[in-house]
């Protein structure tokens, strides 16, 4: 009975403390609770100001955050792409783009001499023949590169125009030769178009040594040339009948390496751009390679094996991606400068 008498007791002293505690069980009590202790916040703004400009500065807060951004995302102030690396003046770009010319006037000379053989081959009568020189001739004509789209006219079509419909008859250049090499016309009847395309080389040859190209744009060159490679002639589509995509591709690493080679005096200390790069076109180079044949031709698209295609798409893929470096590298347009605050300039 004693104990239960305490039980109640105790029972009766927790009642008590709990109706002081909670709030609103006795009128008098102390109101002890978070509802009472925490007060509401405002959010208003309690300068009653907008801020307009950078704290102890005259400087435009919205200015300011915008040049922070486009510094942070490699921005020039004129929305272009820029590089965090001190400016190059644009005139730097003018012994590489001379050098490169210089190159392609020797490769149309080249062109020349490879159409020329493969004018006779037409004459003779000879198909198998004929074909191997026309895979010299289309060769050399990649071999230009970096000229692309800037030769005047129609030129470029006058010397391989690809047309959007492949069952037309009705257009000019290597391609035209090839379409009817591969597809058996009359060997005799390609003999004009191969001569038409002898009579566009010396125009090529003196549109070369006065051609344009934009810094910025040559910078981009041994990355499109390779690009353009992957995507046009890896797939078959600029050699529709032949499947020469692989032979194309390795002019094309060549063309590439030349646009390289011009730019590497201006890519020298500056990130480690240069060295990328060579590392992925002699890997690329390499497995190009080991794919060509004892006798120096390379195996069609459709010869190629599984194991093959692989090597060359992980090889492109690599070097492609190096080479998309080289305009930040090189880059004419620096990042906006971020203008100084007051107090700022003595600060480490």
């Amino acid at each position: 009975m004693a104990v239960w008498l305490a039980g109640v007791a105790g029972l009766a002293i927790v009642a008590v403390i709990a109706a002081a505690v909670i709030p609103g069980s006795h009128s008098s009590a102390p109101r002890f609770s978070t509802l009472a202790v925490a007060s509401h916040g405002s959010t208003a703004n309690q300068l009653h100001v907008r801020v307009k400009a950078v704290f102890g500065s005259d400087i435009s807060a919205q200015k300011y955050g915008t040049q922070i951004s486009q510094r942070e995302n490699g921005i020039g102030p004129g929305g272009q792409i820029a590089s965090d690396l001190d400016p190059l003046p644009a005139n730097s770009f003018d012994r590489p783009v001379a050098e490169y010319l210089r190159y392609a006037v020797g490769v149309s000379g080249q062109l020349g001499t490879a159409v020329s053989a493969l004018t006779a081959r037409l004459e003779s009568g000879d198909r198998a023949a004929a074909q191997r020189a026309w895979n010299v001739a289309f060769t050399d004509y990649l071999h230009l590169g970096a000229v692309y789209g800037l030769l005047p006219g129609d030129l470029n079509d006058r010397l391989a125009q690809i047309p959007t419909d492949l069952d037309e008859t009705h257009f000019t250049g290597l391609h035209r030769v090839e379409k009817g090499l591969w597809q058996g016309a009359p060997l005799r009847s390609l003999v004009p178009i191969s001569r038409a395309i002898s009579a566009a080389i010396p125009s090529l040859k003196q549109t070369l040594p006065t051609t344009q190209i934009d810094p910025i744009d040559y910078a981009a060159r041994g990355h499109e040339i390779l690009e353009d490679a992957q995507r046009d002639l890896m797939s078959g589509n600029q050699v529709p009948w032949s499947g020469e995509g692989v032979l194309g591709t390795a002019a094309g690493i060549t063309a590439t390496r030349e646009v390289v080679r011009t730019l590497a005096p201006l890519m020298q200390g500056r990130d480690n751009t240069l060295v990328q790069v060579d590392n992925w076109l002699v890997t690329l180079q390499s497995t190009f390679r080991t794919i060509r044949r004892p006798d120096g031709t390379y195996p069609t698209l459709d010869q190629l094996t599984i194991a093959q295609r692989e090597r060359i798409n992980g090889s492109l893929a690599g070097a492609l991606s190096a080479l998309e470096e080289i305009p930040g590298t090189v880059e004419t347009v620096g990042l906006p400068d971020i203008p100084t605050i007051a107090g700022q300039e003595h600060q480490k």
